[in-house]
């Protein structure tokens, strides 16, 4: 078994531990992480805290829940030439995705947005 089925195998003994349970976990979309609010999560979902990279170097954080299965996968897609990176950071108990922030600056996001306009430019 690969470690990539292992893992998937290992959160789904570890989910289903908690059927009738479910998680609170702290909430928030990129860029706007100064102050998350608490919520609760669906059956089978865990806390997340998500990182977007744009360009490759320009972080961005989100925090929610998510399913536990695609904990195990970065994603990417390319907009207009520029490259969004996400990695999930997911964990299994209550509020574990922590309230501190870790957001992006307003100057990042400025930044951010200015290399996805002018990526869509050429």
């Amino acid at each position: 078994m690969n470690d990539r089925a292992l893992g998937a195998v290992f959160l789904f003994l570890l989910v289903s531990c908690q059927i009738g349970h479910t998680l609170d976990c702290y909430s928030c979309d990129y860029g706007t992480c100064l102050i998350p609010i608490k919520t609760s999560c669906g059956t089978l979902e865990v806390c997340v805290t998500e990182t977007a990279k744009v360009a490759g170097f320009i972080n961005f954080k989100r925090k929610g829940c998510m399913n536990p299965l695609s904990c195990l996968t970065d994603s990417s897609v390319t907009f207009a030439g520029a490259t969004l990176t996400t990695s999930p950071s997911c964990c299994f108990s209550n509020l574990c995705n922590s309230a501190v922030a870790s957001s992006a600056s307003v100057i990042s996001v400025i930044a951010a947005t200015t290399v996805l306009w002018v990526a869509r430019l050429f």
